[in-house]
């Protein structure tokens, strides 16, 4: 099974496609956000020294998942950056490493731009602690703020 990571930009003629799993697993049914929005912002991502970044996973060619690295992703934290973003792999491929594989390639690529962490906020913290993900904010009884430290990861 060929298992690959690329930058979006250079796949992009999967960007409909992630744009349309970022609405429906993250945006659905919220005021002002359609797939064309995400998949506006997506286009973004287009020089790999800059963030944001989009990281495409893909399965034997096909778009198998999607990480982002953005400036924010709170407006009610400015001051946290940068952030892991709308991680997803779609369901026939997940249990397959993809998750891991794209958030650690994500965390190397912020490492690679000098960002000595990054943010998430996140339902699923046990996900992140094999990237030794520490908690940062305590948000709700089943929401977190987490910090990666991306010195060390390889």
């Amino acid at each position: 099974m060929a298992q690959t990571i690329c930058h979006l930009f250079e796949a992009p003629g999967n960007r409909p496609v992630v744009a349309g799993w970022i609405y429906e697993a993250f945006w659905f049914g919220q005021d002002g956000y359609t797939p064309e929005f995400f998949e506006t912002r997506l286009t973004e991502s287009r020089d790999p020294n800059n963030i944001p970044l989009s990281l495409l996973a893909l399965d034997e060619g096909e778009p198998a998942g999607i990480v982002n690295l953005i400036v924010n992703d709170d407006p009610e934290r400015p001051h946290l950056t940068p952030w892991l973003a709308a991680l997803y792999v779609d369901p026939p491929f997940r249990g397959r490493g993809h998750a891991v594989n794209l958030s650690r390639r994500l965390l190397q690529e912020a490492a690679r731009l000098d960002c000595p962490a990054v943010y998430l906020g996140t339902h699923i913290p046990d996900f992140y602690k094999r990237f030794g993900a520490t908690v940062h904010e305590d948000v709700a009884d089943d929401f977190w703020i987490l910090r990666i430290a991306t010195d060390g990861i390889e």
